[in-house]
């Protein structure tokens, strides 16, 4: 669940792209003492003036956690796009990506493709492509030649091979950069919590008055 492809759901999706627009507002909020001073939800939650306050943070609070929430989702969002890997702004998945490959790669692109894949430093993730009816699969070469006649063998004859070999390389990108992959999602989520903590409070406060009407 910490692929790529899983932080891209947390890092960037329509809602981030919203949030992102959050820290810059929240510059003339959160340094501006009187916009600060005035900032209050006791309205919308049908306080009365003398009454005491149903929010268990107050106005300030919620207003830096939701800037300080939407500035970690930004963090998140410029490590992904920095990091992520390419394949993921072409396929949503594995399979979507080997059909991507049988379409568009060349001879020479796949030829690359199964030098790393076969490469000693090369971790192993797929256990459909490494393994033959429980029989681990022999690390000779296939893919080879460069006209389009030779590829259009090359498609015919090894599509499963190749669709599987396109699969182990999607697994191989969705684990590069550990490090970034960790701090985007966990920026993320911390973003997530503060920003959540505002509106829950907020909507226990209203609902509330809502059921002593």
């Amino acid at each position: 669940m910490f692929r790529w492809d899983f932080v891209r759901g947390i890092a960037d999706n329509d809602f981030t792209k919203v949030v992102l627009l959050i820290p810059v507002a929240g510059y003339l909020i959160l340094f501006n003492d009187e916009i600060a001073r005035l900032a209050s939800f006791d309205v919308l939650a049908g306080v009365d003036v003398n009454a005491p306050s149903p929010f268990v943070f107050g106005g300030l609070a919620k207003l830096r956690m939701v800037f300080f929430g939407s500035l970690a989702i930004l963090l998140s969002y410029v490590i992904y796009r920095l990091f992520h890997p390419t394949e993921l702004d072409v396929s949503k998945n594995e399979l979507e990506f080997a059909e991507l490959v049988r379409q568009r790669y060349s001879v020479y692109e796949l030829a690359a493709m199964e030098e790393r894949v076969h490469s000693p430093e090369w971790a192993e993730r797929t256990d459909e492509f490494w393994f033959i009816l429980g029989n681990p699969r022999s690390k000779r070469k296939i893919v080879s030649g460069y006209r389009p006649d030779v590829r259009a063998y090359m498609f015919r004859e090894h599509a499963d091979y190749i669709g599987y070999l396109a699969r182990e390389w999607w697994a191989g990108q969705m684990h590069r950069y550990p490090a970034a992959r960790y701090s985007s999602l966990a920026l993320g989520a911390v973003g997530y919590v503060l920003l959540a903590l505002p509106t829950s409070d907020i909507a226990q406060a209203v609902l509330v008055h809502l059921l002593l009407q």
